[in-house]
């Protein structure tokens, strides 16, 4: 008797221990290397931050992934996350998010989403890591490897990029932002010679109007031809011929996420974990173009 009583509450015990465990529904928008890569990196990062609230042997989390390329119909990912009942969910890609932002009884927390206010407008159960680069980290890494650069030109389309442009002129007073507004992308080609013998760098925007794939090649035949290095927002553009790339560090966006993660499942309101921009990026210089160009390099990093 005594043998079956202590059976029934360790098997109690345990049970009671392994609820303890939290549940984390992975909404990814396909199975690219990037969104395994931010999804390790905020896996890595939970299991230190969340304490088991169990036995030692008890995992703080579990994960259930669902891949939209494998089962893409957004009422069928509802419902399979509604039956979970997951504590939090983290999508990873726009349709991701797209797929679950109607669910409002769960808190929501996105990464690697191109513009997500459009998407989140009105819904105070989501937060997550902007995907954009903040123009002062941008200019901070070039400091550090060009301090000489003061003079930075810009071509850009007052709809997609004027915000950028303003906030790059508040983060750092101390450079000249030499830019020129281009209504299409036909006016690029004429306005990199305007800027010919005016600026020290010239710095690619991600803007649909002014880096479409016909003209990127008007920047990097400018910044051959007259020793003017190319700042770019992607690792891509160094085989084009940018000298100096700062674009996303994954798995600092998949740390960051993890701790805005931690903090709701914690007790902290979603309201109280607003959405933010990344705080560290990663910095690649193309070590052939800068010895091309003539740049002295402060510090080089491999490509």
């Amino acid at each position: 008797m005594r043998k079956t009583l202590a059976l029934i509450m360790f098997m109690l015990f345990a049970g009671a221990q392994t609820a303890l465990g939290y549940d984390i529904a992975v909404v990814k928008s396909g199975n690219e290397t990037p969104m395994a890569q931010v999804v390790r990196a905020f896996a890595g990062k939970l299991v230190h931050l969340l304490p088991a609230r169990g036995g030692k042997t008890v995992e703080p989390y579990r994960f259930q992934e669902i891949d939209l390329s494998e089962n893409p119909i957004k009422s069928a990912v509802e419902q399979q996350i509604l039956e979970a009942r997951p504590d939090l969910i983290l999508t990873v890609g726009r349709s991701a998010l797209l797929a679950v932002r109607d669910i409002s009884e769960i808190p929501i927390v996105f990464l690697l989403v191109v513009a997500p206010e459009i998407i989140i407008k009105d819904h105070d159960n989501i937060t997550g890591v902007n995907l954009d680069i903040p123009a002062g980290l941008q200019f901070d890494e070039l400091s550090r490897l060009l301090p000489a650069a003061r003079r930075i030109g810009v071509i850009y389309n007052t709809e997609h990029s004027a915000l950028d442009i303003q906030q790059a002129r508040r983060d750092r007073p101390d450079l000249q932002f030499v830019a020129l507004n281009a209504q299409s992308t036909r006016e690029v080609p004429a306005l990199l010679d305007e800027l010919s013998g005016r600026v020290d760098l010239i710095w690619l925007q991600p803007d649909v109007t002014v880096t479409t794939p016909q003209i990127l090649e008007s920047y990097f035949n400018f910044s051959f031809q007259n020793k003017i290095p190319v700042l770019a927002f992607s690792e891509k553009y160094l085989k084009s011929g940018a000298a100096i790339v700062v674009t996303f560090d994954l798995d600092a966006m998949g740390e960051q996420a993890a701790v805005m993660a931690a903090r709701i499942l914690l007790g902290t309101p979603v309201s109280g974990v607003p959405p933010a921009d990344i705080t560290r990026v990663k910095t690649i210089v193309n070590p052939k173009v800068a010895k091309k160009l003539q740049l002295d390099i402060t510090e080089k990093t491999s490509q």
